[in-house]
C-alpha cells in the first residue's frame, strides 16, 4: 500500500488550485468578452428599432443572450452551452460579415419603401456604432473591411471560449 507524504499531497494539491485558478481567470476574461460586445449590441438597439424592428430585435435579444452567456461561462455548464456559445457568436459574426459583403436582400422596413439602387451608405449596423459613424482610428482594417470592436470583442469571445473548452476538457481527463 503506498502511503503519500504530506508534502507529495500539499503539492499536488496546489498544482491541482493553479489550473483551476488558471481556469476561473480564463473563465472570466472569455465572459468579460460577450458581455462587453452584448452591452455593444444593446447600444445599438435604439438607434435599429426606430428604423428596422427586426435589425432592433436582434441587436435587443443578441445583446441579452451574449450579456446571460457569461453564466454559462463561469459556472461551467457544459459542453452543450460552450458548443451553441460558441456557434452563436459565429452566427452573429457572419451576419456582420455577410451584410458588410453586401450579401444579405435589403428590404423595405417598416415603412413599405423599397431602398434606392444606390450602394449602401452604411450596413446592416448603421454604420456600426450607436448615434453617428466610427470614431476615426476606431477598429482594425482587414481586407479593406474595417472590424468594429464589437466584432472583434466577439471573435475574442470564441477563441477564448474554444480555449477555455479544452482546458476544462482536459482538466477533467486528468
Amino acid at each position: 500500500m503506498h502511503i503519500m507524504s504530506k508534502s507529495n499531497h500539499l503539492l499536488i494539491m496546489s498544482q491541482v488550485l493553479g489550473k483551476d485558478r488558471k481556469i476561473l481567470i480564463f473563465s472570466f476574461v472569455t465572459a468579460a468578452a460577450t458581455i462587453i460586445a452584448g452591452i455593444y449590441h444593446l447600444q445599438m438597439a435604439p438607434g435599429s428599432l426606430s428604423h428596422n424592428l427586426g435589425e432592433g430585435i436582434l441587436f435587443l435579444v443578441g445583446g441579452m443572450t451574449q450579456i446571460f452567456w457569461a453564466v454559462p461561462v463561469i459556472k461551467r455548464w457544459g459542453k452543450i452551452w460552450q458548443i451553441i456559445g460558441i456557434a452563436g457568436t459565429i452566427i452573429f459574426i457572419l451576419l456582420w460579415l455577410s451584410d458588410r459583403l453586401h450579401l444579405l436582400p435589403e428590404g423595405g422596413g417598416p415603412s413599405g419603401h423599397m431602398p434606392s439602387r444606390e450602394p449602401p451608405r452604411g450596413n446592416f449596423t448603421g454604420g456600426e456604432f450607436p448615434r453617428g459613424g466610427a470614431p476615426k482610428g476606431l477598429g482594425l482594417e482587414i481586407g479593406g473591411i474595417l472590424v468594429p470592436p464589437i466584432e472583434m470583442f466577439q471573435v475574442a469571445f470564441v477563441g477564448l471560449y474554444a480555449v477555455l473548452s479544452k482546458m476544462i476538457s482536459t482538466r477533467q481527463h486528468n
